[in-house]
């Protein structure tokens, strides 16, 4: 039990003190958790584990869903919002299923969505907090030609 209150308060002071950039790579991370959690309780007939798991995924990826701007994030942010549509649907007919393979699909995609805001979560590390206040609206998403302006980076409401 004390284990798990220590583990709570480390959680809740990393999101309180990352970036917005930081927080879109934590939010990556709980939803990849939550669907190996939810391809763990499938295997163990466990309906309302997985439920539960497959819902909280679905949560934060509408959270992040609605973090885009899609004016000013362009041809990357409606990319995102498709992706993330068709996230759900797979979340939801895994559900209705009860099949794991649609988890997996949705955990590479968001395992490599993860792997490049982590990159630019770490470029942005680096330097004054100025700089890299600039490097979020300034710098490339994925290598391309839209700016981090994708996101809102507005305050996410989801319990990770």
């Amino acid at each position: 039990m004390e284990n798990q209150a220590f583990a709570h308060r480390y959680r809740e002071v990393a999101v309180r003190t990352a970036n917005p950039v930081q927080l879109i790579v934590i939010l990556y991370d709980a939803a990849i958790c939550s669907l190996r959690e939810a391809r763990e309780h499938i295997e163990q007939k466990n309906i309302e584990g997985r439920s539960r798991s497959i819902n909280k995924c679905i949560s934060i990826i509408s959270e992040l869903q609605c973090s885009l701007n899609l004016k000013a994030g362009g041809e990357i942010a409606t990319s995102l919002d498709r992706l993330y549509d068709y996230m759900k649907r797979l979340l939801f007919t895994a559900n209705f299923r009860q099949n794991a393979q649609p988890l997996a699909e949705i955990e590479a995609l968001l395992e490599n969505l993860s792997s490049a805001w982590r990159a630019l979560a770490e470029k942005t590390n680096g330097g004054t907090e100025a700089s890299r206040r600039d490097d979020l609206t300034n710098n490339v998403v994925f290598g391309a030609s839209a700016p981090a302006a994708a996101m809102q980076l507005k305050p996410f409401n989801v319990s990770i």
